[in-house]
């Protein structure tokens, strides 16, 4: 289940790629959307609304460590990652 988290973490950020190059491409006026990654140990709080000219999204994503134990997977939140993307 951990890979698939990862997997859909990984086609967002190329998804975003994607949109910013396009967007960028299509209009000369068109504002860039990007994406960026910031790592803490304890949790942060989330965000929504006006950053000059770009409306931002700010969202806590908990980092995860899982074992195996028993034939059982067993997670335990070892850091968080607060995810900007503005447009």
């Amino acid at each position: 289940m951990t890979a698939f988290r990862n997997i859909f973490a990984v086609a967002a950020v190329v998804a975003g790629a994607l949109v910013s190059i396009t967007s960028a491409q299509a209009g000369g006026s068109a504002k860039e959307f990007f994406v960026q990654d910031y790592k803490f140990k304890n949790s942060m709080h989330g965000y929504s609304g006006h950053s000059g000219n770009y409306f931002c999204d700010y969202q806590r994503l908990p980092d995860r460590k899982c074992t195996l134990v028993n034939g059982v997977e067993r997670c335990k939140i070892v850091g968080w990652t607060l995810r900007q993307m503005c447009q």
